[in-house]
């Protein structure tokens, strides 16, 4: 018997300096975010993760307002869950452990690597961030070089800048 293919539902939020925020969510919790892409490019992104998608404007409500709300500097947290059952392994540690960060903070790849149990792995959460299917949400953005530096962002420093500038008008 063949397998099911898993539908998400998607929708969109104005993300200001970061343009169209697209979002997807499964029946487990938020599935995919991205932005800096047109439509297409975001339901191809959908389509080679297996997907089948489904624009739905009423069930994607709550992560529309969650986002629109951080975006527009009335909240600072997300109370989203999160589907993990694509990310596996030190990917899934490395996340796990960035979707700690405080909101206006930042930590180092090095911290996220200790806090993972893997001390020395600095690089592989450099990696494991570039992979994050749920930035924003899951903070990557956060994610900082030892120095103080920003390090990468698979967006682009632009939208990498862009959102620590949002989060530090937003604690001040």
């Amino acid at each position: 018997m063949p397998k099911l293919k898993t539908t998400v539902r998607y929708g969109q939020v104005d993300g200001g300096d970061l343009g169209t925020v697209w979002f997807a969510e499964s029946e487990r919790g938020l599935w995919r975010i991205e932005f800096g892409r047109t439509k297409d490019r975001f339901l191809a992104d959908l389509s080679q993760d297996g997907v089948e998608a489904v624009e739905d404007k009423t069930r994607t409500a709550g992560t529309r307002k969650a986002l629109a709300d951080y975006f527009s500097g009335k909240s600072s947290r997300f109370d989203l869950k999160v589907d993990w059952s694509r990310v596996d392994g030190f990917i899934r540690k490395a996340l796990q452990v960035c979707a700690q960060i405080p909101h206006g903070k930042t930590w180092s790849y090095a911290e996220i690597a200790r806090k993972a149990g893997s001390p020395g792995a600095a690089r592989a959460v450099g990696q494991a961030m570039a992979k994050n299917p749920f930035p924003i949400v899951v903070p990557c953005h956060r994610v900082v070089k030892s120095d103080g530096s920003l390090g990468g962002f698979s967006g682009g420093l632009h939208f990498k800048r862009a959102l620590l500038r949002l989060e530090s008008e937003a604690v001040a």
